[in-house]
């Protein structure tokens, strides 16, 4: 993703679909750990953050990858991270997994859909979203 290092990885399920701007879908964490650090979930807000998404079929195949820069705006336990995107203003929510949320490395990172780089992110994150087996 990046010249400098990326957050912690973990992974996530999704139960009603893929997480999008517009809402996200319900998720459990598959690492087994869902402590909530208040102050640091505080803390986030107004912060940058830099997210890489993996998108993963039922049988781990990769589907989709997506990058998501912005600025904090809220942090809550049930309704996620929402992030303002930097490229267009738009709201994008990720599931609230404090844990996989890093310092950044100082430095550029190259998002690799885009022409954009982002100098000297406060926080990153790597997230994998593996779609339910559907019966």
């Amino acid at each position: 993703m990046a010249q400098g290092g990326m957050g912690a990885m973990c992974t996530v399920e999704a139960r009603a679909g893929p997480m999008h701007a517009k809402g996200m879908a319900e998720f459990e964490s598959l690492d087994g750990d869902d402590d909530w650090d208040q102050a640091f979930a505080d803390d986030l807000i107004g912060c940058t953050l830099l997210v890489g998404l993996t998108y993963l079929a039922p049988d781990d195949t990769v589907v989709d990858s997506k990058q998501v820069f912005g600025t904090v705006d809220s942090v809550d336990m049930s309704a996620g991270i929402v992030i303002r995107q930097h490229a267009d203003g738009e709201p994008f929510t990720i599931a609230p997994l404090l844990d996989a949320i890093d310092p950044a490395d100082p430095g550029v990172y190259q998002l690799r859909d885009e022409d954009e780089a982002v100098e000297n992110p406060d926080f990153t994150a790597l997230i994998t979203v593996r779609a339910p087996l559907r019966s």
